[in-house]
């Protein structure tokens, strides 16, 4: 059929590029195409957006609080650290008390040997063997604990301290005895004091309270000591992370990335916050960056419900929210471990519920804006749900309102096809058609498959659409729900201006 003069401008708008991240420093209607002005429990699944995986209670607790995890890599071993400084093994769904931290300021850990060295503002701890031990001979005070070059190092206001290579215990200095307890001062005299250490695999960088960062290279004695910049900052002792060839330092109001690959110098940090920056201003000191990974991501840790993190592969911004105050997390043995106040979870991909509540999910891309109307007259998502269950999804272009279409076992009441008593909708409900199926169900079963963390089901990319007449001076995208892991594929609605 023709289409008339009237409507010979139709366009379609799609969006399936969400790379971009967030984007809350510009307006809705001013964001790219491949940014979102509102992301919530969504991320980046092979270059397409998806809902976050769930989690599940591994330890919960009523009468601890929780603040840190030690995780030790050499004996798979959890710690946990409580809100008084109290110590505790979690092992095999038991907790056990093994001491108390000796200092009152943020944990810092390394492994070491055959356990982990704790760093907590006191003397260093060295946890082996199922025995929390104090180094009774360390510095007074540590407020950060690394392992180079065969020493244990730590630091405190404008000196780096090492132990004598292998062993723990010495602390030291023999001047005739290159292989003893050594020491630096890093920015003589310059004013700041180090609250940021990145150990990397060939070079450290040090970062101080003036915002000033130094590069060490070499060991002792041909160690070397050099001035990076003088404009990175650092908020807070765990407010810097190592992140392949580079290291992110976040500030009062911005997040850095120092490329090592780069020339030594006087060299200014690319700033990577610009679209996130009233979200990083409002972060406090006591922020704690964690990289994970199996996720490729970065979590901003500040012990709310709600957090930012950065994907690493694509610099976007986004952000999770659940039902607890989240403080730590961290990553052993390719299981990511979160700590909520009341306990220790694990992130499960096999669920989209929150320690059995209802995880909601939500994302707007960009706004468009007409000087006349716009007139809406189809709307399609297609999406591919990695899920088996009924999820609660829906999407809004304007005012046009489109359920998104679920598997076909979200269906089945023992393979019965008829409406529910006293529902006005039909099981299927939703007019949509699976675009293309890449799996089969084998005899329907609904078991795991070579200890896979999803079940064997159809993964299929479906189609769910309408047909419309929505007049709009702008055009609003948002979708929302929860109950199911769900790849957003693409968004797509035919516009006239009229």
């Amino acid at each position: 059929m023709r289409i008339s003069s009237e409507h010979a401008n139709q366009q379609t708008i799609r969006f399936s590029d969400f790379s971009g991240g967030l984007n809350t420093t510009d307006a809705p209607e001013s964001i790219a195409e491949n940014e979102l002005s509102r992301s919530i429990n969504v991320e980046i699944y092979n270059g397409q957006l998806k809902t976050v995986a769930g989690d599940r209670a591994v330890y919960k607790s009523s009468s601890v609080s929780f603040d840190s995890i030690i995780y030790d890599s050499i004996e798979s071993k959890i710690l946990l650290t409580d809100t008084d400084r109290n110590v505790y093994l979690l092992e095999d769904g038991t907790l056990t008390s093994k001491g108390t931290l000796t200092g009152t300021a943020e944990i810092q850990y390394a492994a070491w040997e055959d356990g982990v060295i704790i760093a907590s503002g006191g003397k260093l701890q060295y946890y082996h063997g199922g025995t929390l031990e104090m180094l009774a001979n360390s510095p007074d005070v540590c407020r950060g604990a690394f392992i180079k070059q065969g020493r244990v190092w730590t630091f405190y206001d404008d000196e780096l301290k090492c132990s004598a290579v292998g062993d723990e215990t010495a602390w030291t200095n023999d001047s005739n005895d290159a292989s003893s307890s050594q020491y630096l001062q890093v920015g003589y005299k310059d004013g700041g004091k180090i609250v940021g250490v990145c150990s990397l695999s060939s070079d450290v960088l040090i970062f101080k309270d003036n915002h000033h960062a130094y590069h060490l290279a070499g060991a002792y004695p041909d160690w070397s000591l050099s001035e990076i910049g003088r404009q990175i900052d650092c908020k807070g002792y765990h407010a810097c992370v190592a992140l392949g060839n580079s290291t992110l330092t976040l500030g009062r109001a911005k997040m850095q990335a120092v490329n090592v690959t780069d020339d030594y110098g006087d060299m200014m940090a690319r700033d990577i916050s610009q679209k996130i920056y009233q979200d990083i201003v409002s972060l406090p000191v006591t922020v704690r960056l964690r990289y994970l990974p199996s996720l490729n991501q970065v979590w901003l840790l500040a012990g709310t419900h709600t957090f930012l993190f950065l994907d690493a592969n694509t610099g976007g911004w986004f952000t999770r929210r659940y039902s607890d105050y989240v403080v730590d997390a961290v990553e052993g043995d390719g299981v990511v471990y979160l700590l909520k106040r009341s306990g220790l979870f694990v992130l499960d991909s096999s669920l989209q519920r929150d320690d059995g509540h209802d995880m909601l999910w939500r994302f707007s891309p960009k706004t468009l804006v007409s000087d006349n109307n716009y007139l809406i007259k189809r709307v399609r998502i297609d999406t591919t749900p990695l899920h088996t269950n009924y999820a609660n999804e829906t999407l809004y272009v304007g005012r046009v309102k489109l359920n998104v279409m679920q598997p076909e076992s979200a269906d089945w009441i023992y393979e019965n096809q008829e409406s529910i008593y006293n529902s006005e909708l039909g099981i299927r409900s939703v007019k949509a058609r699976a675009l293309e199926t890449d799996s089969e169900v084998l005899y329907l079963s609904p078991e795991e498959l070579f200890e896979s963390e999803l079940p064997l089901v159809v993964q299929s990319t479906y189609r769910s659409e309408t047909r419309c007449v929505d007049r709009e001076k702008s055009i609003h995208t948002s979708a929302y729900g929860s109950g199911g892991i769900t790849v957003f594929n693409s968004i797509a609605f035919d516009i006239v201006e009229v």
